[in-house]
C-alpha cells in the first residue's frame, strides 16, 4: 500500500519592533535575562494593555504579501492555560478574528505549487525556559514580544515542499522588514503537523505534532523522517498514536515529548481590556503601500527588465543587504548583467573569504557601478578591472585614484591603431605565425601578449586577438 503525507505548519515571527505587543518595555535579543520586563508583562495587579501599532502594521504588510483578506476590525481573545512560561495565566491571541485570512503561497519545486494559508493572527510570545538537570530558569525578556502566527491548510506533502514554503515566508517577513528571520535565534519557530493516509482517500489519518524546528534543513529532515517512520507502522498493522514529538539533531530523528488524549480546552473569550478598533480603509492602504519591496518584486524586475541569469537572482536575493547593495549599484548603470556578475564574482567572493557582511564591504555600489561602466564603454579592459577591482580593496582607493595609481590609461579601441601593433609583431615573430598555423595554441596567447606590450597594456585585447587571427588567416607569414 502506497502512502500520501498531509502536512500543514504552523509559523511562529516575532517582529521586529522597538517595543513589546502590549506595554512599552523594550524588545532587544540577548540583553541580559528578566532586564527588559514591565509591569505588565508579568502581569502585576492594575495594569492594562496598550497595542503596538507597528505591530498591527507588519501583520498587514505579511497578510498582503499572503494574498489575504484583511480584517478592519481588530479584536484580541484570551487563550487561558496555566504553565510556568505564562505568568499571566492566559496568552492576548487572535482567536475568533485574525487579522488575515484566506490566502496562499505559491512555492516552486519541481513544480510551481499553490499552498493555502487559513490564518494570520496577532499574539503575544510567552517567556523563555531554561531548562536544567533539576530546575528550569525562567526569562521574561521574551514574555509580550509581538508574534504573527501563520497557518497553513494541510496542502503540503513532502518535506522539501514544506522547506521550500518555510523559506518563502521567512524571505517575506526579512524584505517586507518585519523580522530578521533568524532561526537560530528563535525569531522564526515552525510546527508541523503530519499524518498519513492511503493515496486516493480523503480519511484524515492520525495527527502527529513536530515542535520547534529550528531550522530549514532541520524542517527537511524531521518530515521526511516522520514519513518514513508512520508508514512504517502503518505497513507492519501497527497504529500511529497521536502525540507530540521533537527533532533529535543528533540522532536525525523525531522523538517523543508527549502524548496527546484529548485537544486542550483553551476557554477562549473576548479580551476585555481591549476593545475592538477599527482599522480605517487608509490605515491598512498606508502599511501596504509603506512595505519595502518584497523579493518576489525584485525577482519580477530582475528577470524581466534586467535579463539577468536565474543563478545571479537566486544569489543576489539569499540576503536582503545583498539585494539593496545591488540595487543600489544598478541606479548607476545599465549594464545590469556585468554588474550581476561582478556582484555574484568578485564582491561575493571577497566577502566570503574574510567573513564579512556585505554591510562591511567599503566599495560603494556608486564606484563598483562606475568601474563596470568603464569596462562596458571599453575604456578599459576586463582584467584592467580587476586590478583596479584589488587595488581598491588593498589600499581603500576609489575607481579614479586606483586606475592613476596603476597607471592604467584609456583603453585603445581604434582598429587601425591596433593593427599597426599587430602588423609589427607579425612581422617579428614569423616562428610563432608557423607554430600557429601548425596548432600550437599557445602561439597565438604569445603574439596577444606582444601586442599588449607595445602598446603598454592599452589595446583592447579581445581586437588584438581577432585581428592577429585575421591577418594570419590572411596569409601573413
Amino acid at each position: 500500500m502506497n502512502f500520501e503525507a498531509v502536512i500543514g505548519l504552523e509559523i511562529h515571527v516575532e517582529m521586529k519592533t522597538r517595543s513589546k505587543m502590549f506595554s512599552s518595555a523594550p524588545v532587544e535579543f540577548g540583553a541580559e535575562p528578566n532586564s527588559l520586563v514591565s509591569p505588565n508583562d508579568i502581569a502585576f495587579p492594575g495594569t492594562m494593555p496598550t497595542v503596538n501599532k507597528q505591530a498591527i502594521i507588519n501583520a498587514i504588510r505579511v497578510a498582503n504579501a499572503l494574498h489575504m483578506s484583511i480584517d478592519n476590525v481588530l479584536v484580541f481573545d484570551r487563550k487561558n492555560y496555566f504553565y510556568s512560561d505564562l505568568p499571566k495565566g492566559y496568552q492576548i491571541t487572535q482567536n475568533r478574528r485574525p487579522i488575515g485570512s484566506e490566502g496562499y503561497l505559491e512555492i516552486k519545486t519541481d513544480i510551481v505549487r499553490r499552498i493555502a494559508i487559513e490564518r494570520l493572527h496577532l499574539e503575544e510570545d510567552t517567556c523563555k525556559q531554561l531548562h536544567f538537570s533539576e530546575y528550569t530558569l525562567l526569562d521574561y525578556n521574551r514574555s509580550g514580544v509581538p508574534l504573527i502566527e501563520i497557518v497553513s491548510k494541510p496542502d503540503i506533502r513532502t518535506g522539501e515542499e514544506a522547506m521550500k514554503y518555510v523559506e518563502a515566508i521567512r524571505s517575506i517577513v526579512i524584505y517586507a522588514d518585519v523580522s530578521d528571520g533568524k532561526m537560530e535565534e528563535g525569531s522564526l519557530r515552525c510546527d508541523v503537523n503530519i499524518s498519513l493516509r492511503p493515496i486516493g482517500s480523503e480519511k484524515l489519518g492520525t495527527k502527529v505534532e513536530i515542535k520547534n524546528l529550528n531550522s530549514l534543513a532541520n524542517i527537511q529532515k524531521a518530515i521526511d523522517f516522520e514519513i518514513k517512520r508512520q508508514e512504517g507502522l502503518l505497513l507492519t498493522g501497527r497504529a500511529i498514536v497521536q502525540e507530540t514529538r521533537r527533532f533529535d539533531e543528533t540522532l536525525k530523528e523525531t522523538v517523543t515529548m508527549r502524548v496527546k488524549t484529548d485537544a486542550v480546552d483553551y476557554k477562549y473569550f473576548v479580551e476585555p481590556n481591549i476593545v475592538p478598533i477599527k482599522l480605517s480603509t487608509e490605515f491598512i492602504n498606508a502599511a501596504i503601500s509603506s512595505c519595502p519591496e518584497l523579493a518576489q518584486v525584485k525577482e519580477k524586475r530582475y528577470f524581466g527588465v534586467q535579463g539577468l541569469s536565474e543563478r545571479d537572482v537566486n544569489i543576489i536575493l539569499q540576503s536582503k543587504d545583498l539585494a539593496k547593495y545591488y540595487d543600489d549599484a544598478a541606479k548607476h548603470t545599465i549594464h545590469f548583467k556585468s554588474l550581476a556578475n561582478w556582484v555574484t564574482g568578485e564582491v561575493i567572493a571577497y566577502l566570503n573569504k574574510r567573513n564579512i557582511p556585505i554591510e562591511n564591504f567599503f566599495i560603494s555600489p556608486a564606484q563598483l557601478a562606475m568601474l563596470v561602466n568603464m569596462i562596458e564603454k571599453k575604456e578599459i579592459s576586463n582584467k584592467q578591472g580587476r586590478d583596479i577591482f584589488q587595488e581598491m580593496l588593498t589600499n581603500s582607493t576609489n575607481v579614479k585614484e586606483a586606475k592613476e595609481k596603476l597607471n592604467i590609461g584609456t583603453q585603445i579601441n581604434d582598429d587601425s591603431v591596433i593593427l599597426a601593433y599587430v602588423n609589427e609583431v607579425l612581422n617579428a615573430f614569423p616562428d610563432s605565425i608557423k607554430d600557429y598555423k601548425d596548432g600550437k595554441d599557445r602561439a597565438l596567447g604569445f603574439l596577444v601578449g606582444q601586442v599588449m606590450k607595445k602598446s603598454k597594456g592599452k589595446a583592447n585585447p579581445v581586437l588584438v586577438n581577432e585581428l592577429l587571427i585575421k591577418e594570419i588567416k590572411n596569409g601573413k607569414l
